[in-house]
């Protein structure tokens, strides 16, 4: 059989999602609305769901713990184990959530600097210094990441979790000077396995006004504003006119800005893979 015999017309996948945003925005309950959820707990994510009724809360593993030479305990190894229980053994589970990717990064970094051999001080001094840390780091994420594949592959949803950060870009061509970004805070080569590789990167805000800032009639500012908050949150899916968002994309043709409304899912309808399978009445 040749490999042109094997060709083969696209099929809706699973999708493979990374939700970023600041603390409070939502992220953690936007993700509790995908398909029946289990939560990889890098940080405690169980308190946003104790008001909850109990068959509406989603399930959650053990949250992974700290690195440990002494009791040779490594997250990194828990994390694995998990991952392999749900792609090998049989559960009615349709969504893992990993919560947070930021939290996994830095459980990670302290391993790597736990279980040195040279018992470096620091991850910019571990495996050997000159950023060996993080690349050792972004090994790990990028085993999270194949191990995921075979998750998508059983017909089950990923979503990644993290905490936004904001970054000054340097050095541009195309841009006339420094500017600054909202980026997902972790090491740009752990940050990278994320963003390249996951079918759409979204992040959430709440929608901001300013209110009462004053100008002159020259337009010069002579008094400041406060920053005040509607409550409302924003889901960007699209960088385009989102000044700021350069890694946010989506394969799925998604309207650049949606409200996403408490313990309601916007997205779900735009992926093919959940009208496929019937996922989404």
């Amino acid at each position: 059989m040749t490999h042109l015999s094997k060709a083969t017309r696209p099929a809706p996948q699973a999708p493979v999602i990374t939700i970023a945003g600041l603390p409070g925005t939502g992220k953690t309950t936007l993700a509790a609305t995908f398909p029946n959820p289990i939560f990889i707990q890098a940080e405690n994510a169980r308190t946003v769901f104790e008001q909850m009724d109990g068959d509406d809360q989603p399930m959650f593993f053990p949250e992974l713990p700290k690195p440990n030479k002494e009791r040779n305990i490594r997250p990194s190894v828990t994390i694995i184990e998990q991952l392999r229980e749900l792609i090998t053994e049989d559960h009615d589970r349709k969504t893992v959530v990993i919560d947070t990717t930021t939290s996994l990064n830095s459980l990670f970094e302290s391993e790597v600097v736990a279980f040195d051999p040279a018992e470096a001080a620091t991850i910019g001094a571990a495996a050997g210094g000159f950023q060996g840390g993080y690349n050792v780091t972004a090994a790990m994420h990028a085993e999270i990441r194949f191990a995921c594949e075979s998750l998508r592959r059983r017909g089950i949803t990923v979503i990644f979790l993290a905490h936004t950060a904001i970054v000054k870009m340097k050095n541009r061509p195309d841009a006339g000077s420094d500017y600054t970004v909202f980026t997902l805070d972790m090491h740009e080569k752990s940050r990278a396995i994320y963003v390249n590789h996951s079918d759409a990167v979204i992040f959430l805000k709440t929608e901001e006004f300013i209110q009462g800032a004053e100008t002159d009639k020259k337009g010069r500012q002579t008094k400041f504003g406060r920053v005040m908050s509607t409550g409302d949150r924003i889901a960007i899916t699209a960088g385009s006119g989102n000044i700021g968002y350069i890694e946010i994309k989506n394969r799925y043709g998604m309207p650049t800005e949606m409200r996403v409304p408490y313990g309601e899912n916007p997205l779900l309808p735009y992926f093919k893979f959940y009208q496929s399978t019937k996922e989404v009445k």
